[in-house]
């Protein structure tokens, strides 16, 4: 097990402390307030640097300097102020950078494809489409996939987005509303016959992220507004909502007969007629 001190250590120059920053901050953070030497002693940063440590902790709002008779100290601001002047500062560059960007950026051409791979790259193009929803979400997801998205996707309900969802599990938030359940195959054979677990979010009508997001397995996404390609997405999506309904008012058990029993739809749903009989 990592020890905490390391991971604080870690999780502060994540944060843009240099590692000497890191350091001095974590030894007057369990020290209390010190002058130089008793820090660099504490902290292991040499006494040559130490000083130049503290007072860039001083600058950006991480420490506290003290002058009284006995010399000069040095003191951590508690982290909890220290983490909201991280995020406001964060919060105010960001907010430029979105304005001052906007107005240099060019118009995508609405035919561009983005490709990423990776899972961290892929759910962050999901969450993107996600968080940018004003009127309406069309989804197709796994569960794992929807854990992902909750917070996001919970965010958007309440901010009055129209979310439709297409399910391949078996428990949803019901704050999302309505979740069509993808019994009517099973989740399984899906998985074999497209080889992933592929994932539709569709955008207001107007874009469009498909990928496979897994916890094993590669991971990969591909994103564009081209309008046939979002409206093809869609169609999926809708086309999977009616079968769950039929599913819901027929039973199971008469749907899997009916492409069990024919070779042309069994072929068809269990991807035989791309990947060859099992």
């Amino acid at each position: 097990m990592m020890d905490p001190a390391a991971i604080a250590l870690r999780d502060l120059q994540a944060l843009g402390f240099s590692q000497y920053e890191a350091r001095a901050y974590l030894a007057l953070l369990r020290g209390g307030r010190q002058k130089g030497y008793e820090v660099a002693k504490a902290s292991g940063v040499p006494r040559s640097m130490v000083y130049q440590a503290l007072e860039r902790l001083v600058t950006r709002g991480a420490a506290y300097r003290i002058e009284d008779k006995e010399g000069v100290f040095y003191g951590a601001v508690p982290p909890e102020e220290l983490l909201s002047r991280l995020q406001r500062d964060v919060m105010g560059k960001l907010s430029r950078a979105k304005e001052s960007l906007s107005r240099l950026t060019p118009e995508r051409p609405a035919e561009a494809i983005w490709r990423v791979r990776g899972p961290d790259r892929t759910l962050t193009e999901a969450l993107s489409l996600v968080e940018q929803a004003q009127g309406a979400l069309t989804l197709s997801l796994w569960q794992e996939q929807l854990d992902a998205l909750h917070d996001a996707l919970l965010n958007a309900r309440e901010r009055g987005v129209r979310i439709r969802l297409v399910l391949f599990g078996d428990r949803a938030d019901p704050r999302l509303g309505k979740v069509y359940y993808h019994h009517f195959v099973d989740p399984k054979v899906v998985e074999g016959r497209l080889r992933a677990r592929l994932f539709v979010v569709v955008r207001d009508h107007q874009e469009v992220v498909v990928g496979n997001l897994s916890s094993q397995g590669d991971s990969w996404a591909v994103r564009t507004r081209d309008p046939a390609l979002v409206l093809v997405a869609e169609e999926y999506v809708r086309h999977d909502v009616v079968l769950a309904e039929m599913t819901l008012a027929y039973g199971v058990d008469k749907l899997t007969a009916l492409w069990t029993g024919r070779e042309d739809l069994r072929q068809m749903v269990t991807g035989e007629e791309v990947h060859g009989a099992p």
